[in-house]
């Protein structure tokens, strides 16, 4: 009879440990995530082949939307949306996530708006 019940008792307590795993792994794994944004003198889909051409040179697997741009990392991920602000301007959001680290997610955001920008002054000349 103690037996069976010392049974019962070890079963409650593993799968409590099992729940309090099963909350907290969920917690553990969030990744970082940082935003940031540029206003471009160019068009929607001037600032979409900007994206275009900076993914490339990345050298990352991707995804395109119609006004947006997803790219993929094997510790993060990153998208660019372009919408419009005006004639001939766009607003390009960009957001990153890395799976350990906000200021890698947020270094990024500020590399990645430089070069839109950059691209904006190579373009002009």
């Amino acid at each position: 009879m103690k037996r069976h019940l010392l049974h019962r008792y070890l079963g409650a307590i593993a799968l409590t440990g099992l729940s309090l795993v099963a909350l907290t792994l969920p917690a553990i794994a969030r990744p970082e995530i940082a935003s940031g944004d540029q206003l471009l003198e160019t068009d929607v889909e001037g600032c979409l082949t900007r994206a275009d051409r900076l993914i490339e040179t990345l050298g990352v697997e991707s995804d395109q939307g119609g006004i947006d741009r997803t790219g993929y990392f094997e510790d993060g991920s990153f998208r660019i949306l372009c919408y419009g602000a005006g004639d001939a301007s766009s607003l390009a959001i960009v957001f990153a996530t890395h799976d350990q680290s906000a200021e890698i997610a947020s270094n990024f955001i500020q590399m990645m708006l430089s070069e839109l920008t950059r691209s904006e002054a190579v373009s002009q000349q």
